[in-house]
């Protein structure tokens, strides 16, 4: 009898133990899913076609093709909805009734994270190579383009931060975005008929697994963000925000590598630097990025000829010539020609 009692008291304790450590459960599941989705188990090295229902772990990773969703179904109720061209590792995820330890790692992408209430101590993080969100009970859209993150709350407060730990409180209908680990932006409000709501729009469609989705469109998300971006860049300088500026347009570059973007942009940084800020050779090197980098685009007479400016207002007269001969010998009908015969015949008479 005894006998029969201690075993029953151990089998007893052994199921306790393995309902109350989540370590050794799954965790949730694939509850949807459609177009190239993939899955790659902890310790694995292929990944292998997604299905729905499949069991989630900690250390698994989802990923999507180009035209591929999905949807996981975690334990505690909440659900993260992976774009197309994302990638995502679940990192750790503990539950138990007094306490939810989560981390999910975005590598590239898109994710739309609804975290469900909790009642118990939270610590649920949404991380990329370089942000961090902090969440509880609620609803935001994450982007992960290369070093730049940009983040769309939809519910609740989402706390936002850098590698460098300063964080801002992302609210609903606003975006924050970051680059290189940087403290991320004042959150800006969404407002409808603007390029933010079209963006965010976007994001909630294709990382909705039902609903149908132009990828042609979704294509284009980095690039509205980055002209978002230089516009706003311009915004702030006017308003004597410049530090802020450099920043946002900053980030405009890390958004897109599009050469008619990426020279509007290093051509807002050069003005800011030399005409606000007072750091002309910060300000040359943005303008001879635009002259090399992007030779063939009509954003490079700017260039030859604020360069031009700059080193005649710091005294460096040989280099001041050298760049408005260029500038008459390339633009000879451009639209600072006039302006620049008269320097250089100022710069002849001293």
């Amino acid at each position: 009898m005894l006998k029969n009692r201690l075993v029953i008291f151990f089998l007893s304790l052994a199921v306790f133990l393995f309902m109350s450590n989540p370590v050794f459960a799954g965790i949730g599941n694939i509850a949807k899913q459609s177009g190239a989705a993939f899955f790659k188990a902890k310790g694995q090295k292929d990944w292998i076609a997604a299905v729905q229902e499949k069991e989630l772990n900690q250390g698994d990773r989802l990923k999507t093709g180009d035209d591929g969703r999905m949807e996981l179904s975690l334990n505690d109720g909440s659900k993260l909805a992976l774009g197309n061209s994302t990638e995502l590792e679940i990192t750790e995820f503990l539950l138990s009734k007094t306490k939810r330890n989560a981390t999910v790692f975005l590598l590239q992408g898109k994710l739309r994270a609804s975290v469900a209430s909790f009642s118990g101590k939270t610590n649920m993080n949404i991380k990329t190579p370089t942000a961090v969100a902090g969440i509880k009970g609620t609803d935001f859209i994450a982007m992960n383009q290369g070093k730049a993150n940009v983040f769309f709350g939809q519910e609740g407060t989402v706390s936002v931060s850098g590698t460098d730990k300063e964080r801002v409180a992302l609210l609903p209908d606003t975006m924050t975005e970051n680059t290189r680990g940087h403290k991320p932006i004042e959150p800006v409000k969404v407002e409808p008929d603007t390029p933010l709501f079209d963006a965010r729009k976007l994001l909630v469609d294709v990382t909705t697994v039902d609903v149908p989705v132009e990828w042609k469109e979704t294509g284009k998300l980095p690039l509205i963000l980055a002209r978002w971006n230089i516009n706003y860049g311009h915004y702030l300088a006017d308003a004597g925000k410049y530090k802020e500026a450099l920043e946002v347009l900053q980030i405009a570059l890390d958004l897109t590598e599009s050469p008619d973007t990426s020279a509007d942009a290093h051509l807002e940084r050069g003005t800011i630097l030399s005409r606000y800020l007072n750091m002309p050779e910060d300000a040359l090197k943005e303008y001879q990025t635009v002259i090399d980098k992007y030779s063939q685009m009509p954003q490079k007479e700017n260039a030859v000829y604020s360069s031009g400016v700059i080193y005649m207002d710091i005294g460096n007269k040989a280099k001041a010539r050298e760049f408005f001969k260029e500038y008459l010998k390339s633009y000879p009908q451009g639209k600072h020609a006039a302006t620049v015969d008269l320097m250089l015949e100022k710069l002849e008479k001293e």
